[in-house]
């Protein structure tokens, strides 16, 4: 090995080899430590940005949960008001009841009102079918005087 201090003296070949090589394992030895600090440093940088991008994730996940429940809310709160105004089955039962009620007393009503208009019809009928008897009630005695004068005659 030679000393660095003496910038005079010559050196051999293998004197200055064996210097290179000495200074190549240090370098090798100082890039190592060197690779060694840089990955610790951008593993910590990856750890903290790791850390950081689940904090934000985290609350960019519950601002999302806190709106898409106000949203719900309000859905839920529109949706109520919509179904309040509805009737419900029992409702629309008992309304049915009473439709089928109602109609039974119509139905009922309206038989009656036609029963009377059909017996006023047939005692007009009667009447007229009476009144047009007996303007023909001597009609058999006519017949039979016109019978025998026209075919005694012959």
């Amino acid at each position: 090995m030679v000393d660095s201090t003496d910038m005079t003296t010559p050196v051999t070949r293998g004197e200055l080899r064996e210097e290179l090589a000495e200074f190549e394992q240090k370098f090798d030895q100082k890039l190592e430590k060197l690779e060694q600090r840089l990955d610790q440093k951008l593993e910590q940088r990856l750890d903290q940005f790791d850390q950081k991008l689940e904090q934000r994730l985290d609350q960019f996940e519950q601002r999302l949960d806190q709106k898409l429940e106000q949203r719900l809310e309000k859905f839920d709160q529109k949706f109520e008001q919509r179904f309040a105004q509805m009737a419900s089955k029992a409702d629309l039962e008992i309304w049915g009841g009473a439709l089928l009620v109602l109609i039974e007393r119509t139905e009922q009503r309206l038989s009656a009102e036609l029963a009377r208009h059909v017996g006023a019809l047939h005692e007009a009928m009667s009447a007229w079918f009476a009144a047009r008897d007996e303007q023909y009630a001597d009609l058999p005695g006519r017949v039979s005087r016109l019978e025998a004068v026209v075919f005694t005659a012959k």
